[in-house]
């Protein structure tokens, strides 16, 4: 079935107005379920309860309330949060042309495929192309449902692409998180674990290699118990334990790749974990086999 436009706008940048169509470009999958009464198995009504009267009301009893402290709102009707709206006038106005490294993915929040209109086919592909062979993307200003977003428009499979973007104030400061930045890391620690990345790195991704094994076990059950029959557990996945030796884990996760185990790689720095006592003992003992050899000529 052919997909359906959701929207539409015009891409304009400098004198230059494209119009497209906007299509969904993903949809989720995910499971969800109902709540059942459990004595009938009929669904259940959520109704609207005021504590103050301790009463069941209507809907059309509601008002939006906008709380400016802890306890205290200011009200809105429908036709005042309309006008509050900003005005759709369908233009994706773009504003710059940034190359897409710049943009950090947590910003992204909705994308949209972006459709050529029949009449604008060729400019379409030329800004297409333009910015295939440029490598940037475009930023600008998109309203859609009222609301004024940040878009990016970037090349995608022959084609364009909009992302709906979250604004600065809506993304947290990657400082609120300890990211451990004074951890010491060892030359040999990072020397093993980039290989590890080489050896897991792979020149393209491909989504269709990861499956949702939840979503699947669920839609197993259900037919199974359509069909009447016993439903199956899911086997239980092994535990990792905590990682106590970052270089030995390093290690077996290269050799369970069939990877060399580079000892001579790893063998200075277990050599500076060493005990100062017990590294003076090996010299010594060394020395003592050597005089030993020399006595014996």
């Amino acid at each position: 079935m052919a997909a359906r436009p959701v929207g539409n706008g015009n891409i304009s940048f400098g004198l230059v107005s494209i119009p497209v169509k906007l299509f969904s470009a993903t949809r989720t999958k995910s499971v969800s379920f109902n709540l059942l009464h459990a004595k009938d198995l009929s669904r259940i009504q959520q109704k609207i309860y005021c504590p103050v009267d301790d009463a069941i009301i209507d809907r059309s009893e509601l008002v939006r309330g906008f709380e400016i402290e802890k306890g205290r709102y200011v009200t809105f009707s429908d036709e005042e949060l309309k006008n509050l709206e900003a005005r759709a006038d369908h233009s994706i106005e773009i504003t710059e042309f940034v190359p897409l490294s710049e943009i950090d993915p947590v910003y992204f929040e909705e994308s949209y495929y972006l459709g050529s209109e029949p009449a604008a086919a060729k400019a379409y592909r030329l800004l297409t192309d333009a910015m295939t062979q440029s490598q940037r993307i475009a930023v600008g200003r998109f309203t859609m449902r009222g609301k004024e977003h940040i878009v990016t428009i970037r090349p995608h499979a022959k084609g364009l692409m909009l992302h709906t973007m979250y604004y600065a104030d809506e993304v947290r400061p990657a400082e609120e998180v300890d990211h451990a930045p004074e951890e010491p890391v060892k030359d040999a620690e990072l020397t093993l674990a980039r290989r590890l990345i080489d050896e897991l790195t792979q020149k393209k991704f491909d989504p269709s290699k990861y499956q949702d094994s939840y979503r699947e076990r669920v839609l197993e059950a259900a037919q199974q118990k359509v069909a009447g029959q016993q439903v199956t557990e899911a086997p239980a996945e092994p535990r990792r334990g905590q990682v106590i030796d970052l270089m030995a884990a390093l290690k077996a996760s290269l050799e369970k790749r069939g990877a060399a185990t580079a000892a001579e790689a790893s063998e200075p720095a277990e050599r500076e974990n060493e005990p100062k006592a017990a590294a003076h003992a090996r010299a010594a003992r060394v020395g003592s086999e050597r005089r030993r050899a020399g006595g014996k000529k």
